[in-house]
């Protein structure tokens, strides 16, 4: 009798589990790119508030995944680790160049980013880069070579007639400080908010903000896109994620305080760092969250790219919304 209870209990063990098995392998995976910036924070404040869970409902699998460097979420999207990713238009940009199959969905935030020096005696008044007391051939660090902060620092240079004046080079955000203690660099153009941390820091000062750069500051330094095939596959996911997307920007702007409170909170938990709730609230100041994106802008920041050699001419007209 009881190899009989015994047989029957592990046949039912084994039909739950495969009934498990099922319901789970049933789900939508989502898997969501993005970066520990205050420039990401409609990632950061949506995953926090499990804003996308909600509207992605019960079926879909929300699998977040943050990266230190934009050009690595387009590196993920080849190697399929990712669907969807907010990323910086330059990283978007390359992938487009690449022929990566990716496509745009929305903007998501515009701004934040600053150019600071270790120019610790500046004039009373404020002056243009090129007079400010940098040495020729002075150093330039950037997140990435063809990232966004690349790109806008090389259409703020050549604007100023300033491109030839300035030697450019890769570095992560997190290492400028130590750079710049070490004298290996003179400037850096970064996203918020490790621009803040460094002037909080004392490390160095603000010589160009967000609104100098470009197009008074409203230029896209956040954009939200997705993988082709997984847009055409699951239509009504990203449907849902627009409305989510829409709601978490309506949040940030309506109530900045406690969207403020969720970005400290986040990024000091991603880096293993406590950040100051202060600097999150300054470089909160430098970045405006927008739904809609100015392709025209888009195709200026891509034109950065050009002249660096990064692309080829006219590959601009493939930047779009298809």
């Amino acid at each position: 009798m009881y190899k009989h209870l015994l047989k029957y209990s592990i046949i039912l063990i084994l039909f739950l589990s495969a009934c498990s098995f099922q319901n789970k392998s049933n789900k939508i995976i989502f898997r969501l790119g993005y970066m520990p910036n205050v420039t990401h924070a409609t990632a950061l404040v949506g995953i926090e508030k499990n804003i996308f869970k909600e509207a992605l409902g019960s079926d879909v699998n929300f699998k977040p995944m943050h990266f230190v460097v934009g050009n690595n979420i387009i590196d993920a999207f080849i190697t399929n680790q990712i669907d969807i990713a907010y990323v910086g238009p330059g990283p978007f940009i390359n992938a487009v160049y690449r022929k990566i199959p990716i496509k745009l969905l929305s903007n998501a935030a515009n701004g934040g980013s600053l150019i600071v020096g270790a120019i610790h005696e500046l004039p009373l008044h404020k002056l243009p880069l090129h007079e400010l007391p940098l040495p020729n051939g002075a150093r330039i660090a950037v997140p990435q070579y063809g990232n966004t902060q690349d790109l806008i620092l090389r259409a703020y240079l050549e604007k100023n007639n300033l491109d030839k004046k300035f030697n450019i080079i890769a570095l992560p955000p997190q290492d400028t400080g130590i750079a710049f203690f070490t004298m290996s660099i003179d400037a850096a153009c970064l996203p918020e908010p490790w621009g803040t941390i460094l002037i909080q820091q004392g490390s160095c000062k603000l010589l160009v903000d967000e609104k100098e750069i470009l197009n008074n500051g409203d230029y896209p330094v956040t954009v939200l896109v997705v993988s082709k095939k997984y847009a055409e596959n699951n239509k009504d996911v990203i449907q849902k994620l627009l409305v989510a997307h829409k709601r978490i920007n309506s949040f940030i702007r309506e109530n900045p305080d406690e969207a403020v409170n969720i970005v400290q909170k986040a990024i000091s938990n991603i880096s293993k760092k406590q950040i100051d709730r202060m600097v999150i609230a300054e470089s909160f100041k430098r970045c405006s969250f927008k739904d809609e994106l100015n392709l025209k802008i888009l195709t200026e920041i891509a034109r950065a790219g050009i002249k660096a050699r990064y692309y080829n001419k006219g590959f601009t007209d493939e930047i779009s919304f298809n």
